[in-house]
């Protein structure tokens, strides 16, 4: 049985949102008081972790998929490996973590911005998202040759690892 948001508010909020008699299980969210919305945000906070069954899920495959396929000893030191199409796709790739950084980490966590778009030039988030694709593409490409048809299951993973442990840093 899921636990609906009523039922987890403290019994002060219960009794002032839910209407007397068995009539209606609704409450009336139209008069809540500058105390309910506090209660209520009380609970919303308490309950937003980020580390749950998926995160560790993609952490472990990541890990599994880094270790069996010995990626790091793979991308260093095989020949057939196209070592100047990595170079570009990784650089891609810096240059759209790069700008996610620069949102997430400098405007919304130092300076405490949370609309990105009036802080930044719009074209932004678009021209990173450009490059992340094209940078996962030309990777896929410069890696095809020692996993072939493995190449997209292993980058996809390796990728979800790491967004999954980014969930997990504190800003």
């Amino acid at each position: 049985k899921s636990i609906t948001f009523i039922e987890m508010a403290p019994e002060a909020v219960r009794r002032r949102l839910l209407p007397e008699g068995p009539t209606s299980d609704e409450p009336d969210i139209n008069n809540l008081t500058e105390e309910d919305r506090t209660a209520i945000d009380a609970v919303i906070s308490q309950n937003k972790s980020n580390f749950n069954a998926h995160t560790i899920f993609w952490m472990v495959a990541a890990m599994l998929v880094f270790n069996y396929t010995d990626f790091a000893n793979v991308v260093y030191n095989d020949a057939r490996v196209k070592g100047d199409m990595l170079k570009v796709g990784s650089g891609m790739i810096a240059v759209n973590l790069t700008v996610g950084a620069y949102l997430v980490i400098y405007l919304s966590y130092m300076r405490g911005k949370k609309d990105w778009t009036a802080h930044t030039h719009p074209a932004l988030i678009p021209i990173a998202t450009l490059f992340g694709c094209a940078g996962m593409v030309v990777s896929t490409i410069a890696l095809w040759p020692v996993w072939t048809f493995l190449t997209l299951p292993i980058l996809f993973t390796l990728f979800m690892g790491t967004i999954m442990l980014a969930s997990l840093l504190p800003f």
